[in-house]
């Protein structure tokens, strides 16, 4: 399996074989998250995306997974915009919630 330079699975180990030297599951373990602290809050408006959130902030489509990182209470990062159910005033976006954003990543 081979990825991308950059990729944020580039370094990510792959499940160890079992005891007979068999590989059980032919797949990467979970990426660890970051935990990066929130600065800034952010209310959804009409029409938003993560990718544009994140160029809004950070001048790179590409970090909206920064945001997804320090918002740990959703499961699916479309959930910080939309809900399951559709909400009779504003279909399924969540106009008005708060989105935490953490600070830009450090320069290394």
């Amino acid at each position: 399996m081979a990825f991308f330079k950059g990729s944020y699975y580039e370094n990510i180990p792959r499940f160890s074989p079992n005891d007979k030297g068999q590989t059980v599951f032919d797949g990467l373990r979970a990426r660890p998250l970051n935990k990066p602290e929130p600065v800034l809050e952010h209310i959804v408006s009409l029409k938003e995306r993560l990718d544009s959130i994140a160029h809004h902030y950070y001048a790179e489509s590409r970090d909206w997974r920064r945001i997804v990182e320090t918002n740990p209470d959703v499961l699916f990062p479309e959930d910080l915009l939309f809900t399951p159910e559709p909400i009779e005033e504003n279909g399924r976006e969540r106009i008005g919630h708060v989105i935490l954003i953490p600070r830009r990543k450090e320069a290394r």
